[in-house]
């Protein structure tokens, strides 16, 4: 397969000849990079046209590149990481004498499994204790922030609740009620402190006009900064 070198980046290619095609064209995808000529076009006029579309070609190749890395599959084991709070913490996992997954957090966490679980049903356990965990630490922080800012911006939400629309951190119902996505607790503290707040500033201001960053700015003077580590968490983490 001949192959076009960009720089350092080899392009491997395929020529197909039809007699539909008047003019030479290149199909990129995914998976090939393809150029289609005229029947008897010479190699070198390939060459020729394949070099005066190095630029485009770059650049065609590069977008078809995925974004993020394979997704691999999450293990629940001794030295393996999860997402919390913004950063990768290891766990330590120990068969115990105990009824259910038991989790503590200190810089790492500490999970203890029952000793009758088979190696699927640990996963599982320890996935979904994990889970729970996680919402459960959120709702407390969400409530300590919403209870703080409520009271800066002189508001009183009728209920904060846990959400998990894909993509939504937060939103503030017709109702009063404001929802907050629990996988935001996987972002640094400083990301759910401001996506709550955000919601809060829409109980006086139900827009994104001037008033509302005002507002917003008033008792979160960096809220910019904030919301620059939230789209770039966001970028980053998740998948496409």
């Amino acid at each position: 397969m001949p192959i076009l070198q960009i720089g350092q980046t080899s392009i491997p290619y395929t020529v197909r000849y039809s007699k539909r095609t008047k003019n030479q064209r290149i199909i990129v995808t995914p998976e090939a990079v393809e150029v289609v000529a005229p029947p008897d076009t010479p190699s070198e006029k390939i060459t020729a046209f394949l070099d005066s579309k190095r630029r485009w070609l770059f650049n065609a190749v590069e977008d078809c590149r995925p974004k993020h890395p394979p997704e691999i599959t999450q293990r629940y084991v001794s030295g393996a990481k999860v997402m919390y709070r913004g950063r990768r913490l290891m766990l330590q996992v120990e068969s115990a004498d105990v009824e259910q997954v038991m989790i503590t957090c200190k810089s790492r966490f500490y999970i203890q499994v029952p000793h009758h679980l088979t190696t699927d049903e640990q996963q599982n356990a320890i996935e979904q204790a994990l889970i729970a965990w996680k919402r459960d630490r959120i709702l407390q922080d969400i409530q300590h922030f919403a209870r703080v800012y409520a009271r800066k911006l002189g508001v009183k939400p009728v209920d904060i609740k846990l959400s998990e629309q894909k993509r939504i951190w937060g939103s503030c119902g017709q109702d009063k009620i404001i929802r907050i996505n629990w996988q935001l607790i996987d972002a640094p503290v400083a990301v759910l402190e401001y996506v709550v707040a955000h919601e809060l500033v829409h109980l006086l201001h139900r827009h994104h006009g001037d008033a509302f960053w005002e507002a917003l700015g008033t008792v979160m003077p960096d809220w910019r900064e904030r919301k620059i580590t939230l789209e770039s968490w966001e970028a980053d983490w998740l998948p496409s």
